[in-house]
């Protein structure tokens, strides 16, 4: 068996080389040749072939090839500082395509790093008392965060909408105040630009005036969008930490919203502030921005963008809290909270979001799809890139895996500059790549060289042919329909001793391989062996096809199909935070959970335990619900006591995931009681439930009654109508009819054959008759002579 599973190995090992090999022999030219990784290029070939294995590099003078290696340097390393949070700052990298090459690097929290606070405010009517509250806290608030940091700054701006209907009022008299004691409405101003004292904070926001508009959404898009672009006019500095809080009870128009006032030209991103006012001149030339424009600014102008809704009712907690949390979503580095109705908990709310920004870290990269970026960590709370619970002076060590996977035909598309820094920070490591996809020896190249009939550059070692001429000397001509040899075209050793592979046509020596769908270029090698549309899946639609291997997958995709997900998100239960909840890993984007012990876990997130005892929500269900509720068969107090035991039901006001059992049990009054529970490593029964059932609310039996009488009237006025359309078409096609027929009768004109006319005509017989006998025997008498 042994020796079997040795000869199954060696055959494999030897087919993965005969691959690798056939991939280095169909390149023709060098920088081909480099941008393979794994072989390099030998200007003068030992057997014919240029492009060779760098196993096989003994085969070929040192000073002949060309097999770029990677080079690393680094440019800036100062130490790690209160104004330096990143190590080193700056590298120089060279790689061949499809190169890994890690680089370690280190981040630690600076205990006194600068803080940037900008208060944006809604300043619509409803927002009254929200901003009294905010000038009296506004010195609460600065000493606060100055406990967090000794470079403190704070600043203040303000918003209401676009002066155009139907979004505020636009009667003269309301443009002026639209409210008794209102300032004219704006769209945006800026109060105060960031400094240091707390005091003027307090005062600028106290003499700040409501103003008021006419619809429910208000301007805050607008407002933000120059709040971060105008970075000399709020004075955001450059190292430091910058916060923007928007503070507003309404939702918030969005870009195409501007199209109902009449504002149709796409938001430019620009700063169109004069004298601290976005003014009409611009503000009514341009849509409300995006929230991908938002996103966009907010990540290149490191703002941490902190929503801020003021919850007046329920309907408030449903509508504005999903508005705000959906837009957050989108917007990276971003948080949302709720403030009290009068702002009252502002201080901690900001306090606590702070906090929770400067305790963890997640490193972001801008490399394009053409470079894959893999960053990891050691921390011990680590999870989709981000560090969590990282305490002050803390020192993390990262590492940044870079892979080129692309060659572009522009040298200088080869160069690019990659930063690594952490969200929301300006620190950062600065990454100078150069991509290896040209060879040296190119630049020593011999325009129509004799050696190559003067048809063709000789760069290094082959023939570079000119538009038109093919051969390995560029002998002949493409339209020329004879080749020389034949066999040239047929691969050695090949499994298809054919032509070109069988797909192509041998012209002067060498293979034209034949055209794939919509004239593409589908088979490819020295002889037409590669096939570029033979991937599995056709790499998913996530990369490409070249020789029958899937390359350039992006940057979170990776296998034989480009289906394997690298995005270990897909690995955490929602509520959990943990990766394939603590018992496995992930792999392709699904969990593979542990077998070591003597649990068994599985499901999509290696929650479910096959191994421990069986789920037991109905046999748990009559104890949990007098527990909890006081009700079901043991709803008596001493019922309860007396037959359940077992275990002691925990109150929550929400289930967390901690791996346990969820059960969701039927109740009285069709009410669902949702309970968990778990066995600890002692296998200690442990049960907690959810304070509130969820419980149906009734039908609405009016609406039902109503809607059935209107629909059952509806249906009888719809029948009228169809059979009063019905009718009319049937009598116009009648009557149509009747005409047309009426038309075509045609009646002959005749006389009454009964009619007599009034006179009658009558004629002598005797008249003229003597003259007529007289003439007659003249006649007869005129013969005889």
């Amino acid at each position: 068996m042994f020796q079997k599973m040795n000869i199954f190995v060696w055959v494999f090992v030897i087919s993965i080389k005969f691959c690798a090999a056939q991939d280095c022999e169909s390149k023709a030219h060098c920088d081909e040749c480099i941008q393979e990784l794994g072989c390099f290029w030998c200007t003068k070939a030992p057997n014919g072939t240029h492009c060779l294995l760098e196993s096989e590099s003994i085969l070929c003078d040192v000073k002949k090839s060309e097999n770029p290696r990677y080079s690393f340097s680094i440019v800036n390393e100062r130490p790690l500082t209160e104004t330096e949070q990143i190590n080193p700052q700056k590298v120089v990298l060279r790689l061949r395509r499809n190169e890994k090459f890690e680089i370690d690097f280190r981040y630690r929290q600076s205990e006194n790093y600068p803080v940037d606070l900008y208060y944006l405010m809604d300043l619509s009517f409803s927002m009254l008392q929200s901003k009294n509250r905010l000038a009296e806290l506004g010195g609460k608030l600065a000493d606060e965060m100055k406990r967090k940091t000794n470079d403190f700054r704070i600043g203040f701006g303000s918003f209401v909408d676009k002066r155009a209907l139907p979004y505020v009022n636009t009667h003269p008299n309301a443009l002026l105040s639209p409210c008794k004691g209102c300032a004219p409405p704006y769209s945006f101003k800026n109060h105060l630009s960031l400094m240091t004292d707390a005091a003027l904070f307090s005062r600028r926001v106290r003499e700040t005036q409501i103003s008021g508009n006419l619809d429910t959404p208000e301007g805050g898009l607008d407002a933000i969008m120059q709040a971060i672009v105008c970075k000399e006019v709020i004075g955001w500095r450059q190292n430091a930490r910058h916060l923007l809080v928007m503070s507003t009870d309404a939702v918030s128009h969005i870009a195409g919203d501007g199209k109902l006032g009449g504002v149709v030209e796409p938001n430019d991103a620009r700063c169109h502030l004069i004298n601290d006012t976005y003014t009409d001149e611009h503000a009514l030339v341009y849509d409300y921005p995006s929230v991908s424009q938002i996103n966009y600014v907010a990540r290149e102008n490191n703002i941490n963008l902190i929503f801020a809704s003021v919850l007046k009712t329920k309907a408030d907690r449903d509508h504005l809290k999903n508005h705000y949390q959906a837009m957050s979503g989108a917007i990276e580095n971003s948080k949302t909270g709720t403030l009290d109705v009068d702002s009252d908990n502002v201080v901690n709310l900001i306090s606590d979001i702070y906090d929770q920004i400067r305790d963890s870290v997640k490193i972001t990269s801008d490399a394009q799809k053409d470079v894959n970026v893999n960053i990891t960590s050691s921390c011990p709370n680590y999870l989709d890139g981000r560090c969590y619970n990282v305490e002050l002076g803390q020192t993390i060590d990262f590492k940044a895996t870079i892979e080129p996977l692309v060659c572009h035909k522009n040298a200088e598309s080869n160069k690019r500059t990659i930063r690594i820094k952490p969200e929301g920070l300006e620190d950062s490591l600065v990454i100078e790549l150069e991509v290896s996809c040209e060879c040296s020896c190119a630049a020593d190249k011999l325009p129509l060289a004799e050696e190559c009939n003067s048809e063709g550059d000789l760069e290094c070692g082959t023939c570079r042919c000119r538009e038109g001429r093919l051969g390995d000397r560029c002998q002949c001509d493409r339209n020329e329909s004879k080749g020389e040899d034949p066999s040239l075209c047929v691969k050695p050793h090949g499994a298809k001793n054919e032509e070109c592979s069988g797909q192509g046509k041998c012209k002067c020596g060498k293979c034209e391989c034949k055209l794939g769908p919509n004239n593409s270029e589908r088979f490819t090698g020295k002889y037409c062996e590669c096939d570029n549309l033979s991937c599995p899946l056709k790499c998913s639609g996530r990369g490409t096809c070249e020789c029958g291997k899937c390359v350039n997958c992006g940057k979170d995709w990776s296998g034989d199909d480009c289906g394997c997900s690298l995005d270990e998100t897909r690995c955490v239960m929602p509520d959990s935070g943990k990766l394939c909840s603590g018992r496995g890993r992930c792999r392709c984007g699904k969990c593979e959970c542990d077998k070591d012990g003597k649990e068994r876990y599985s499901g999509k997130f290696c929650e479910e335990c096959t191994s421990c005892p069986p789920q037991r929500c109905d046999e748990f269900k009559p104890c949990v619900e007098c527990q909890a509720y006081g009700t079901g068969i043991y709803a008596n107090s001493s019922s309860c006591l007396e037959n359940c035991t077992l275990f002691r039901t925990e109150i929550v006001e929400k289930l967390e995931n901690r791996g346990g059992k969820r059960c969701r049990v039927v109740v009285e009054k069709d009410c669902t009681m949702v309970f968990e529970y778990s066995y600890d490593k002692d296998e200690k029964l442990t049960v907690s439930a959810e304070k509130q059932k969820i419980c149906p609310e009734p039908p609405p039996l009016l609406a039902i009654i109503l809607g059935v009488i209107g629909s059952v009237l509806l249906v009888g006025i719809v029948t009228l109508i169809i059979w009063k359309l019905v009718t009319t078409v049937h009598d116009k096609k009648e009557y149509a009819r009747f005409m047309d027929e009426r038309n075509q009768t045609k009646w002959a004109t005749d006389g009454n054959p009964l009619y007599k006319p009034g006179t009658s005509h009558f004629q002598n017989p005797v008249y003229n008759r003597a003259s007529r006998l007289s003439r007659k025997l003249e006649a007869e008498s005129e013969k005889i002579e």
